[in-house]
C-alpha cells in the first residue's frame, strides 16, 4: 500500500462515518452505525507503506458502543461499490488485509477481514 492508497481509504471511511452509515462484518454477525474512525498514524507520511492502527466505533441495536480495532493494515480491495465513483458511493463492499503474525500453513500472508458500508435506508 502506497501513500496515496492509504489517504484514499481513510478518505472514504470518513465519508462514510459522516453520512452515518451502517457498518457489516459478517464475519462475527455485528452491525451498526459508525460513530467514530481513527487512525494511527493519523497524518501520514509519504513513506508509509501500511496503517498502524484502524479503530471504528460503531453503535450496535441494543445501544452499545462497539470499538473494531485492526492493527497493521497492509492493503485493501474495493471489491464493489454502488454509485457513480467510489466517493459519491451508497454502499461499499471492501476487503482489509492486514498483517498475520501468526506463521502457519496458510498461502497467503495476510488476513483478510471484509466490510460492508452502506447508508441507512429509510424503510
Amino acid at each position: 500500500m502506497n501513500y496515496q492508497e492509504i489517504e484514499k481509504l481513510k478518505a472514504v471511511l470518513t465519508k462514510m462515518m459522516k453520512k452515518g452509515c451502517m457498518l457489516m462484518i459478517p464475519a462475527y454477525g455485528a452491525e451498526g452505525r459508525i460513530v467514530s474512525i481513527g487512525f494511527r498514524p493519523y497524518w501520514t507520511n509519504p513513506g508509509d507503506s501500511k496503517i498502524e492502527k484502524l479503530e471504528i466505533n460503531f453503535v450496535d441495536n441494543r445501544g452499545r458502543v462497539v470499538p473494531l480495532c485492526i492493527y497493521s493494515i497492509i492493503g485493501y480491495e474495493i471489491v464493489s461499490f454502488e454509485g457513480r465513483s467510489l466517493e459519491d458511493a451508497k454502499n461499499i463492499s471492501l476487503d482489509i488485509h492486514s498483517y498475520a503474525n501468526v506463521k502457519g500453513r496458510k498461502a497467503e500472508k495476510y488476513d483478510t477481514l471484509h466490510l460492508e458500508i452502506g447508508e441507512i435506508s429509510d424503510e
